[in-house]
This record gives structure tokens, sequence and C-alpha cells, in this order.
């Protein structure tokens, strides 16, 4: 009996964990999720849209990526699946790049550069590079949030002989990666990327405040080689 009644308590722990801040998240997005599955309006479907962005995990990815191309809640379903933390999401928004135009591409592309997506770097750096995609410079800012040396090479050769309106988003886009870099601990790259757009564009073209990150990149002192 006295073993029975320490047990007791241990079950109630354990149940009412159940109910508890995770269980109520999982309740959250079920009820979101059958929003978006049901005949409701555009107004309960954009909320339930928002709530997926706060509670959503996997389970939400594919509702959401069904409505990448589906005015308007296209950019509802984005900004969801752009704060979902599992990679699913990201890869829902790679694959619905194909399909995607305008706008709605460009809003897609944004939303990878939002998430750093490392893997969508190839599919930006080919949007960033065909002049018909009609999203080039909103692939370049994806690259430059994105930040890695891989995405910095398309930075660099857009600077280097790419299309002259292009120069520009690829500049600016230069400076936001070479200060991911930098932070990443690549200083190397961070000067190459930054020497390329002072020599690409004329100081007068850059804000001061885009002038005094060059400068300050481009004389960090080199860090310390692990012995």
């Amino acid at each position: 009996m006295i073993a029975i009644r320490f047990l007791i308590p241990a079950l109630l722990v354990f149940a009412l964990a159940g109910s508890g801040p995770a269980a109520e998240t999982k309740t959250t997005e079920s009820a979101a999720l059958a929003v978006l599955a049901s005949e409701a309006g555009v107004h309960e479907k954009a909320r339930a849209c928002q709530q997926l962005a706060v509670v959503g995990g996997s389970a939400a990815v594919p509702a959401l990526a069904e409505l990448l191309d589906h005015e308007p809640l296209a950019d509802y379903a984005r900004s969801g699946l752009e704060a979902i933390q599992d990679p699913a999401a990201g890869e829902a928004l790679r694959k619905a790049l194909p399909r995607l135009k305008g706008r709605l591409l460009a809003g897609a592309v944004n939303s990878l550069g939002v998430r750093r997506d490392t893997a969508a770097v190839p599919a930006l750096q080919k949007l960033a590079l065909n002049p018909q995609s009609g999203v080039a410079s909103e692939a370049l800012a994806s690259l430059g949030m994105i930040g890695t040396s891989e995405a910095a090479k398309t930075l660099h050769k857009v600077l280097t002989d790419g299309p002259a309106d292009l120069r520009i988003p690829a500049a600016h886009a230069a400076l936001v990666a070479a200060a991911q870099l930098a932070k990443d601990g690549n200083l190397a790259a961070a000067r190459i990327l930054l020497d390329r757009v002072v020599r690409t564009l004329p100081p007068g073209l850059l804000p001061s405040a885009a002038q005094r990150q060059a400068a300050a990149l481009r004389t960090s002192p080199a860090p310390a080689v692990p012995k």
C-alpha cells in the first residue's frame, strides 16, 4: 500500500505534464491546421497562418507550402514557413521556387535569405545570374543574408562582370555578406569581397555607414592561427 501511495503523485505529475505548454502548442497548431483545411474565409485562414508562424512545426509545413502560390494567402503562408525552425520549412520554400512567379517568387527568395538557408544557395545563384528570372536583385540580397563563402562567390562575380544594373544591389548584398563572413571568423573572404565593392563602386554611391563598415573590416586584424 505504501508503494502505491508514492506511485500516485508520480502518475499525477506525468499526467499534468501532458497538459502543459507543449500540449497547448500542439492543440493550437492542430486548430490552425483545421482552419486551413476548412471552408473558412480569407481572414480566418490568414490568422491561422500567423498562429502557425508561432506554434507550427513540421506538421504545419505541407499546409503552408500549398498556399505559396495562392493569393491572397501566399504572403501569410510564406511568413509562417519563414518562422518555423524545422528544416522541412526551408525545403518547402526551395521546392516551391520553380512554380512561383513575380512577386510570389521574390517573397520566397527573400524568406530563404531570412532563414539563412545554405541549401538554397545553388538555386539562388541561378536566379541571381539569370536576367530573365525577374528576381535577380532579390536573389543577390538573399545570398548576402546567407553570407557563406559560396554565396559570396556569386556576389563577387556580379560585381566583377555582371550587368551594370545589378552592381549596386550586389554591392549592398556584399556588405551584408562581408559582415556575416567576418562574424563567422572568415576575415580573409570578407576583405576580398569588400575590396571588390570598393573597386567596383565609387565612394559616392556607397552610404557613409557602409563606407565605415568597409573600412573597419578591411583594417581588422587577422584572427590568430591556432597552434
